[in-house]
């Protein structure tokens, strides 16, 4: 049985990152290999992809820690978003501090930015110099491989899907009156929360009564950037705050309609619990929920930045009980026969023997 240290933010923070680790060490993958976890989250004001003193002063910090933990370790699997330039930078020193340590490393990039960022010649040269100490490079989504692996060649990138636990029962129960909407997700613009805002708006002026939940704190990129959402919510939006993981199945019963707005996604988690919770999608085709969600059968695909249309797509499930239903036992299904835990996990188990045997 290897030794794997697991490196990447955790509890307090919610999002992406925790919950994939969280499924990793709670999952089957920990029956295959002895996994060990370095939490790098911070309790600071979030400065995510700043070159601010602060962080400069944390990634040195973190990797040091790395470099301490990962002794006795074969396998140093860090998890990060791989843009932009700072974000890239710490990755790469975490990278170089466990193969100091003489692990093998393997980089998670989560978080789709990598799709902006990543589009100019001198960049793609960058993250192929600052990729150099990773023996793999892993991603959670279609373009995200494929746009790392023309940078950084085939070989050393492999797409593995995100994967969710899929609950053994659902609690049943009748319909809610009025139906209601679920986002989860971090409080900010760029995950198109105006957007169905304005959609709740139009719903609500046709005539269509609802009541719209939204889960999520602070992003990444600092407190300013959830004001709006704050005040364009007042009165419209019941805010619930950030749920810790073993709270979130309640919120997902809760609810009737699950919506992502997002401006860009990867393979958000989301989008998988809820589908996972029998819960109808409706999502913006943004990464790959387009994979996951079937447009017309377990929910809906639509438009980025499109308000009507959103609005058009959620009155269909919120005015149907018998189409919501039907919708969710679908998206179960599907997530449970392609994007499931177990499936993840043995794409890691896979990725943790490959490099091992190369690396020897």
């Amino acid at each position: 049985m290897s030794k794997v240290l697991l490196v990447g933010k955790g509890a307090p923070d919610r999002g992406g990152i925790p919950t994939f680790l969280e499924i990793l060490r709670h999952g089957p993958l920990a029956d295959r290999h002895q996994l060990d976890f370095l939490n790098v989250a911070h309790t600071s004001t979030p400065e995510g992809g700043k070159a601010s003193a602060g962080n400069v002063g944390r990634t040195l910090r973190d990797a040091v820690r790395v470099w301490q933990r990962a002794r006795g370790h074969d396998i140093v699997h860090i998890h990060s978003a791989l843009a932009p330039t700072v974000t890239v930078l710490r990755a790469s020193l975490l990278a170089v501090a466990g193969r100091l340590r003489g692990c093998a490393v393997i980089l998670h990039a989560h978080g789709s930015e990598i799709e902006f960022w990543l589009v100019h010649h001198r960049r793609r040269s960058l993250l192929k110099v600052l990729m150099l100490p990773a023996h793999r490079v892993a991603a959670v989504w279609t373009n995200g491989a494929q746009l790392l692996a023309a940078a950084l060649g085939e070989r050393r990138v492999r797409l593995i899907d995100n994967g969710v636990e899929i609950p053994d029962e659902l609690p049943r129960g009748e319909p809610h009156r009025p139906p209601r909407i679920l986002y989860v997700g971090l409080l900010t613009a760029r995950k198109g929360l105006l957007d169905l805002l304005e959609a709740s708006r139009i719903l609500r002026s046709d005539g269509v009564e609802h009541e719209l939940w939204l889960v999520g704190g602070t992003p990444d990129e600092g407190p300013e950037a959830e004001l709006p959402i704050r005040e364009a919510a007042a009165g419209n939006a019941v805010l619930l705050g950030s749920r810790p993981p073993e709270q979130m199945a309640d919120a997902y019963a809760a609810a009737d309609v699950f919506c992502l707005p997002s401006w860009y996604e990867a393979m958000p988690l989301s989008v998988m619990e809820a589908m996972a919770h029998g819960l109808p999608v409706v999502a913006t085709d943004v990464g790959d929920v387009s994979r996951a969600v079937e447009d017309g059968a377990s929910g809906y695909v639509v438009p980025v930045r499109s308000p009507q249309q959103m609005a058009a797509a959620l009155e269909k499930v919120l005015a149907d009980p018998e189409r919501r239903a039907r919708m969710g036992t679908a998206g179960r299904a599907r997530v449970s026969e392609h994007f499931s835990s177990a499936a993840t996990a043995r794409a890691v188990a896979d990725l943790y023997d490959e490099v091992l045997a190369g690396s020897r």
